[in-house]
């Protein structure tokens, strides 16, 4: 379970981000949500996605992952996908002599895909617009409530999985973490593995409806754990 980027790099990767929203790079797949703050690996082999990496590397190393609206989409060229999606920053990538790549995706904020682009090329392109939170009138300050019942279910959570597990070290980044925006984000990357419910938390911008969603996924995850009963991976 990793640490959030800090808040300096987040915002000047936004600002990045939004400048590439003009015709930002989509790496459309079934059930796979990409949340903002937190990294995620993947392995690129298909040619068209090998395309794709290699144009972000050498531009803007930009590109969002849209969750396919179905799993029949997977094997189609143009297939619909949800319109918010996670989009992120390349930080890290490894070429493979056959052409395949390993990257790291950092998750660095929500996007709306507006408009398709026929840009000629094998993967897909979108003029996209970047999301902001929404806080309540009294700002963060005034989400101190779900907050603490967030923190106190990850502490939860903690006591009852083993070190091994990552959640002790996932209590300790949460109780650190300033940002209530972020602090839902994290633990939903961490906690919440289905993809319907993953979804959820990356399109619901409201910042105080997202720290009861993921709250309610954890307690969820507890009580299963405290009923003998494994949550799926």
């Amino acid at each position: 379970m990793s640490e959030h980027l800090a808040g300096s790099d987040l915002g000047e990767l936004r600002t990045l981000l939004a400048r590439s929203c003009r015709a930002l790079k989509v790496f459309p797949l079934p059930g796979v949500v990409v949340l903002p703050g937190t990294p995620t690996p993947f392995h690129i082999f298909e040619p068209r996605y090998r395309a794709m990496t290699a144009d972000a590397l050498a531009g803007d190393r930009m590109l969002a992952v849209a969750t396919l609206a179905s799993e029949e989409g997977a094997t189609q060229d143009r297939a619909p996908v949800h319109p918010i999606a996670g989009a992120g920053f390349l930080e890290s990538e490894e070429r493979h002599a056959d052409g395949r790549y390993h990257f790291v995706l950092r998750g660095v904020a929500r996007v709306r895909l507006v408009a398709e682009l026929e840009n000629g090329k094998p993967y897909r392109e979108f003029r996209a617009e970047l999301l902001e939170d929404v806080y309540p009138p009294g700002g963060p300050a005034a989400l101190a409530r779900q907050r603490t019942a967030l923190e106190a279910c990850v502490l939860q959570l903690a006591d009852v999985l083993p070190p091994e597990s990552g959640a002790p070290r996932l209590a300790e980044v949460a109780a650190r973490t300033t940002s209530p925006s972020i602090l839902a984000d994290l633990v939903a990357a961490a906690v919440v593995s289905e993809p319907v419910q993953r979804l959820a938390v990356i399109e619901e911008l409201d910042v105080a409806k997202r720290l009861d969603l993921v709250t309610g996924e954890v307690a969820s995850v507890i009580l299963m754990l405290s009923r003998g009963r494994t949550p799926s991976a």
